[in-house]
C-alpha cells in the first residue's frame, strides 16, 4: 500500500542538542519510584533489524504492538512496549491496543519489515502500522494509519501513545522528560549512557495552549493509570518529568481534520548515548525519506534471502523466515548470536532477571549457526566461530570450581573453556560448565572447513585438551540442571574430539590427534555401559537414561579415571530441578539419546537407540489433535519426565517451579531421526508438516507448546488450563532460535534424503556412514573375523594416512555390530600397494597385535572398489 504524503512540523529538521530544553509547564510526577518493573512478554509476533547500514536497533513485537527494542547490542533491551491507547471523544472508553484483536505479517516473505494491524470493531477503529528500522540511524520507524470505521470520523476519537522505557536493561532508575525542540516536542528518557526519544510527524494535541504530553511513574502517575486506571477515560496529567524510577511516557496526538475518516503519520523511536543524540536521531529519521528508508531496509533483506540455498526448490516461506529470524539474532558488534530475544514469562520477571534468553549459549549458538550453514549462510557461521574462539573462549585459570571462584572478577574460568552462557561481550553470566558446549564450537569450525578451522587450531587445541582433561563427566548436561554422564553430552564430546583430531592432523599435530581419538573411541565404546540401563522400569527395561549422576572415578586422563564410579543399573538418586523432586535415575528419561545419532556416534538402527525410542514415545510422547496434521502415532514430546520448567497447572507463570510442556524441537529431531533410520526423504515430511502447525500464526516456533492434559508415570500431572489450547505456544519463549534452526535443518535433510549436519568424519569413523572418496582415492570395505572378550576393540592400521600410519591411536576402529565379523570402510589412494595389520585395544587400553609374522598387504585398484575379507587370530 502506498503511504500518503505527510505534513511534517518544523521540529522535524535535524536538531542539535543546544536547541532543546526540558518543558517547563508542569513539574515532576508523583509516586516515585513507581511499581516494581517487569519485562515484556516472551511470545513475539514479529521482530527485525536492518541487515545493511549502521543502525544498531533490533525490535520485537507482541500482539500487534512494538515490544522490547534492543540497542546497541542484542543483550540489552531498552524498552518494554510502545502502544496506542484509543478513546472516544465522549470519554466513555479507552482501549489498550495490545488487548485488542490483532494480526501481524511480513510486508513480503523475504524481508523483516512487518505490517501489524490492531482494532476494535465494536468501538469502530483500526490501526495499521508498517514497522522497520531506519538502516541509516538508530531509529525504529512505524508508518501508521488510524481509521475510523462504520461511519465514524476522526473527531469521534482520541489517540494516545504510551511508551515504557527500560533503558540499559533496567526498568528502575529511568529518567523521563518532555523536551521542547525547535517548535515541537519529544518524549525523551535516559539512564546511564543510554537514551531514547519518541517523536511523531503528527503534532501533539494542545488543550488551552498546553501540549498534552506527560511522564509518570508506572502504576502511580503514568498515562495508563491516568487514562484507564482512573476510570474517567481522560488525560488529566501533563508532568514534564519523572526521575529515577520505573517510568512511562504518554502523548496525545492531534488527528487533524475531525471530518476525515483516516489519517496517516509516522512515529519514530530512536536511541543514542545521550538524550541529545537520541533526539537528533529521531528528528533526522522523521525528516528523511522514510519510503526510501523502507526500500533500503527491504532491499537488504531481499539480498540476504536471495543468497540462501533454495534446497532444490523445497525451501518455503517458513524456511526463509527462520533464516532471517536467526540472522536478526546476530549482534552487529562482534558476530555473537543470542538464544532468544526476550525473557521467558517476562510479565512476571523483574530487573533481577537481567539475562533472560538474550544471552549467548554456546550450545544454542552451535545449533542455529549450524542451521545457517545448512541454509548457505556460511559467512554468518564463520563470524560466529571466530566470536566463539576469539571472544568467548576463556584464556586463564581462576577459581577452585564452578560457583567457587572468590576473587575472580568474571567467575570460574579455565584455559580453553567456554562459559555456560555469557553477555554478547563474552563476560560470563552463569558459572556452570557444560561439556557439550565445549565440543560444539569445534564441530562448527570443522564443518566450515580448513580455511576457517586451521587458523584457529591453537585455540581449538586448548578446548580439545580441556575436554580430555575434564570429560566425559559434565558439571551440567544439556538441560543445565544435573551433573554426571549424559548421552547427549557424550555424543557431542565424542564428535568434538574426532573433529579436533581431524583438524590436528591437518595442522601436523598427530600426537594431539592420537590423544583425542584414543579418548573419543573409548567413550564411544562405553556410552551404553555408562548411560544405558538394563534394569529400568519402562518398556523392556533397557534404555538410555537422561543422566547417570555418578561422579568421575579419577582426575586423570586414563581409562580408569574416565569411568563413572557407578553404572546406570546402580540405584542412584537424581534431584530433578524446578520442583521435579528426588527420583531414581532410571525413572528419568529424555530425548538426549537422539544426539548419539545426530552426532554420528551411533547408527539410527542401533538396538540401544531403537529400545530407547519406544520408551521415549511411551513416556514422553503425545499425539496432539492439530488441524490437518499428518497421521503419526506421536507428534510432540516433553523434554523429560518430572520437568518443572513451565507454567503451573493453574496457568500461573513459572516462578522457579511449574510443569514443563511439549517442545517443538523434538518434533524436528524425530523427523531427522526417521530420515536417518529409514534412509529416505519422505520419512521426514510428516514431522515438517507437524512442525508448521506448532508455530504461531506469524510463523515463529516457540520453546514450548501446551500439551494434552495427562498424568505421566509416577503421578506427574500435566494440565492445560482453561483458556489455552493444546499445541499453541506457552509464554516461555517464542521464537526459540534453536527451534527455528531445526526447521531449516529438517527441511534441508528432507531435500538431501539424509541428515545434512551429521559430521561425516565422526559417522565414518564409527561405521555409521561412508565418506565419499576424494579424487585419487578408492573405497575399501573392511570385513575381518575376530574373536574378542568384552571390553576389547579391534582396529586396523597401516602405511596410509587414513589408516593412521602405524600409530595405534590413529588407527581405524572396526565395528562389531555383526560380531564376530568386524566391519568398516576407508578411502585409500588408488593404484597403490599398502601394508596393513589388525590389532586390538584391551579394556585397560593396552594394545595386542594380531598373531601374524610380518604385515598384510593389499593393492588398491586404479578405479572401482576393493573389499577385504580377513581372519584374525591373537
Amino acid at each position: 500500500m502506498k503511504q500518503p504524503s505527510l505534513i511534517r512540523p518544523a521540529l522535524l529538521g535535524l536538531l542539535i542538542a543546544s536547541l532543546f530544553s526540558p518543558l517547563a509547564h508542569a513539574g515532576e510526577a508523583f509516586g516515585s519510584p513507581g511499581n516494581a518493573p517487569v519485562r515484556g512478554p516472551a511470545s513475539k509476533s514479529f521482530l527485525g533489524t536492518a541487515v545493511g547500514g549502521p543502525s544498531k536497533v533490533y525490535f520485537t513485537g507482541y500482539r500487534g504492538i512494538v515490544s522490547e527494542v534492543y540497542y546497541p547490542v542484542l543483550d540489552t533491551p531498552e524498552s518494554v512496549d510502545l502502544q496506542f491507547l484509543v478513546g472516544d471523544a465522549g470519554k466513555t472508553f479507552v482501549d489498550e491496543e495490545k488487548q485488542q484483536a490483532y494480526s501481524a505479517s511480513q510486508t513480503d516473505k523475504r524481508t523483516m519489515s512487518w505490517i501489524a494491524s490492531t482494532g476494535n470493531a465494536g468501538h469502530n477503529w483500526r490501526i495499521s502500522k508498517r514497522i522497520f528500522v531506519d538502516p541509516a540511524r538508530d531509529a525504529l520507524v512505524q508508518r501508521v494509519t488510524f481509521s475510523a470505521l462504520n461511519g465514524r470520523k476522526l473527531g469521534d476519537f482520541n489517540l494516545y501513545l504510551l511508551f515504557k522505557p527500560c533503558l540499559d536493561n533496567s526498568g528502575a532508575g529511568n529518567n523521563a522528560q518532555t523536551v521542547a525542540a525547535a517548535g515541537g516536542y519529544a518524549l525523551a528518557a535516559s539512564r546511564n549512557s543510554r537514551a531514547s526519544a519518541l517523536m511523531a510527524s503528527q503534532p501533539w494535541k494542545t488543550v488551552n495552549g498546553q501540549p498534552m504530553l506527560s511522564n509518570g511513574f508506572v502504576g502511580q502517575s503514568d498515562g495508563w493509570t491516568d487514562l484507564v486506571g482512573s476510570g474517567d477515560n481522560a488525560m488529566n496529567w501533563t508532568f514534564s518529568s519523572a526521575s529515577g524510577g520505573n517510568v512511562a511516557q504518554t502523548g496525545w496526538l492531534d488527528l487533524g481534520d475531525p471530518n476525515a475518516t483516516s489519517v496517516s503519520f509516522d512515529v519514530v523511536l530512536a536511541f543514542g548515548k545521550s538524550q541529545g543524540e537520541a533526539v537528533n536521531a529521531a528528528a533526522a529519521s522523521l525528516g528523511s525519506d522514510l519510503a526510501a528508508a523502507q526500500r533500503q531496509y527491504d532491499d537488504g533483506w531481499h539480498a540476504y534471502a536471495a543468497g540462501l540455498s533454495a534446497q532444490g526448490g523445497l525451501a518455503d516461506d517458513r524456511y526463509y523466515l527462520a533464516a532471517m529470524t536467526l540472522k536478526t539474532m546476530q549482534d552487529k558488534s562482534n558476530g555473537a548470536m543470542i538464544a532468544g530475544i526476550g525473557t521467558p514469562w517476562g510479565e512476571t520477571q523483574g530487573d533481577a532477571n537481567q539475562g533472560g534468553y538474550h544471552l549467548v549459549w554456546p550450545r544454542d549458538l552451535f545449533k542455529f549457526a549450524n542451521a545457517l550453514t545448512t541454509a548457505g549462510d556460511t559467512a554468518t557461521a564463520t563470524t560466529v566461530v571466530n566470536y566463539l574462539f576469539n571472544t568467548l573462549q576463556q584464556t586463564s585459570n581462576c577459581g577452585a570450581a564452578e560457583y567457587n571462584a572468590a576473587g575472580c572478577a568474571a567467575g570460574y574460568s579455565r584455559v580453553g573453556r567456554f562459559p555456560q552462557n555469557a553477555w554478547v561481550s563474552g563476560w560470563p553470566y552463569w558459572q556452570g560448565t557444560q561439556m557439550d558446549e565445549q565440543a560444539m564450537p569445534i564441530l562448527l569450525a570443522w564443518r566450515l572447513g580448513s580455511v576457517v578451522s586451521n587458523p584457529l587450531w591453537p585455540k581449538i587445541k586448548l578446548t580439545a585438551d580441556y575436554i580430555v582433561a575434564t570429560g566425559p563427566w559434565s558439571y551440567q548436561e544439556r538441560w543445565e540442571e544435573n551433573s554426571g554422564y549424559s548421552p547427549s553430552t557424550l555424543a557431542a564430546e565424542i564428535a568434538g574430539l574426532v573433529a579436533a583430531a581431524d583438524i590436528a592432523r591437518a595442522n601436523g599435530d598427530d600426537a594431539s590427534a592420537g590423544r583425542y581419538l584414543s579418548a573419543a573411541d573409548y567413550w564411544q565404546q562405553s556410552v551404553a555401559a555408562w548411560t544405558y540401563t538394563t534394569s529400568g522400569g519402562f518398556g523392556n527395561g533397557s534404555y538410555y537414561v537422561r543422566v547417570n549422576p555418578a561422579s568421575r572415578a579419577g582426575s586423570g586422563t586414563d581409562r580408569a579415571s574416565f569411568r563413572p564410579i557407578a553404572g546406570p543399573d546402580t540405584p542412584q538418586t537424581v534431584t530433578v530441578k524446578n520442583g521435579g523432586g528426588d527420583r531414581d535415575a532410571r525413572r528419568v528419561v529424555d530425548g538426549g539419546f537422539l544426539e548419539l545419532v545426530r552426532m554420528g556416534v551411533k547408527r539410527a538402527d542401533d538396538p540401544t537407540i531403537v529400545n530407547t525410542m519406544a520408551v521415549f514415545d511411551s513416556v514422553l510422547g503425545q499425539k496432539l489433535a492439530l488441524p490437518g496434521a499428518p497421521s503419526l502415532p506421536v507428534n510432540a514430546w516433553f523434554r523429560y519426565n518430572f520437568d518443572g520448567y513451565g507454567e503451573h497447572n493453574d496457568g500461573r507463570d513459572f516462578d522457579g517451579a511449574g510443569v514443563g510442556r511439549l517442545w517443538p524441537i523434538f518434533t524436528a529431531e524425530r523427523g531427522m531421526y526417521e530420515i536417518a533410520r529409514q534412509g529416505k526423504a519422505s520419512a521426514g515430511q510428516p514431522y515438517l508438516a507437524t512442525l508448521k502447525l506448532l508455530a504461531t500464526p506469524e510463523g515463529m516456533l516457540p520453546e514450548q507448546v501446551w500439551s494434552n492434559s495427562a498424568t505421566l508415570p509416577d503421578g506427574w500431572t500435566v494440565t492445560t488450563p482453561a483458556g489455552y489450547q493444546a499445541g499453541a505456544a506457552t509464554k516461555s519463549m517464542g521464537p526459540l532460535n534453536w527451534a527455528m534452526g531445526e526447521y531449516i535443518s529438517l527441511l534441508a535433510s528432507i531435500h538431501a534424503g539424509k541428515v545434512v549436519d551429521i559430521p561425516q568424519v565422526v559417522c565414518a569413523r564409527y561405521n555409521n556412514c561412508r565418506a565419499a572418496p576424494k579424487s585419487g582415492e578408492v573405497p575399501v570395505s573392511i570385513n575381518v573375523t575376530a574373536s574378542t572378550q568384552w571390553g576389547q576393540q579391534v582396529y586396523i592400521t597401516g602405511n596410509a594416512r587414513a589408516l593412521g600410519n602405524w600409530n595405534t591411536d590413529l588407527g581405524l576402529p572396526v565395528d562389531a555390530a555383526n560380531y564376530p565379523v568386524w566391519q568398516n570402510g576407508v578411502n585409500l589412494p588408488a593404484g597403490q600397494p599398502i601394508a596393513y595389520k589388525y590389532y586390538r585395544k584391551n579394556a585397560d587400553g593396552s594394545v595386542t597385535w594380531e598373531n601374524l609374522s610380518g604385515n598384510r598387504s593389499l593393492l588398491t585398484p586404479a578405479s572401482g572398489s576393493l573389499s577385504l575379507n580377513d581372519q584374525v587370530s591373537w
